[in-house]
């Protein structure tokens, strides 16, 4: 028997009560059976439910890893408070789930905690959502350009952004074809999303309309580079 803490990222019942849970813990993540906890009387269910944050007591068996035991820590109960940060608490975890590998759970573990956190406390969701999106495309490996220009590396006269070619582009590169021109407003949102650290976190709020923007270019960008469509936005803008 071993012991695991971390953040529920997924529960998918299995059999008749039983349940599979993926738990991202700050250095990889881990599935176990949790026979049971879809029973109304199981003393784990609490720890299993999405976004529960607990410490597991699990066992090897030759199935692979069974609860043994749960102690809830926290379950972020206010995020259900509201429509818009519920939506938005959906959407990071859909992007926690397609996007991060063993690999990069080190890299958003304490994001993806102070994320919900934030979430919990009332701060603004759509711009935790989005700079929650950019965090996730730096730390495996889609990161934009926001230093220079992606195709000469002039770092002034910065005007708009593409996509396609991964980054900042310049007044003399652009190609309206091609581009998307931004003002400056929109660049700075753009540039602060990528390089912010954990500690500026909750240090700004960006409107709603500007989030929602920015988390839509996001989305094509991720569906173009990687092949992953990150469904809930959808319901995101209907709110």
């Amino acid at each position: 028997m071993f012991e695991i803490e971390g953040i529920v990222i997924r529960a998918t019942p299995f059999r008749e009560n039983d349940a599979v849970v993926n738990v991202l813990t700050n250095d990889r993540i881990i599935s176990f059976l949790a026979r049971g906890v879809l029973k109304f009387e199981s003393k784990n269910a609490p720890t299993v439910n999405l976004f529960s944050k607990a410490k597991f007591q699990l066992s090897k068996g030759k199935e692979g890893f069974s609860l043994r035991s749960g102690e809830l820590h926290t379950s972020f109960p206010h995020i259900k408070d509201n429509i818009s940060t519920l939506a938005i608490a959906d959407m990071i975890g859909e992007i926690t789930n397609k996007f991060i590998q063993n690999d990069d759970a080190a890299k958003v573990y304490n994001w993806f905690s102070k994320a919900l956190e934030l979430l919990d406390e009332g701060f603004d969701p759509f711009t935790i959502g989005l700079i929650y999106f950019a965090v996730v495309l730096k730390e495996t490996g889609y990161q934009l350009n926001v230093d220079s220009c992606v195709i000469c590396g002039k770092t002034s006269q910065i005007t708009a952004v593409s996509y396609l070619d991964g980054g900042f582009i310049c007044k003399d590169c652009y190609m309206p074809s091609k581009h998307v021109q931004c003002d400056s407003r929109k660049l700075k949102i753009i540039r602060y999303i990528f390089k912010v650290d954990i500690n500026n976190f909750d240090k700004v709020i960006f409107t709603k309309q500007e989030c929602l923007e920015l988390i839509n270019d996001l989305k094509k960008f991720a569906y173009d580079n990687a092949q992953i469509d990150i469904k809930s936005i959808n319901l995101l803008n209907k709110i």
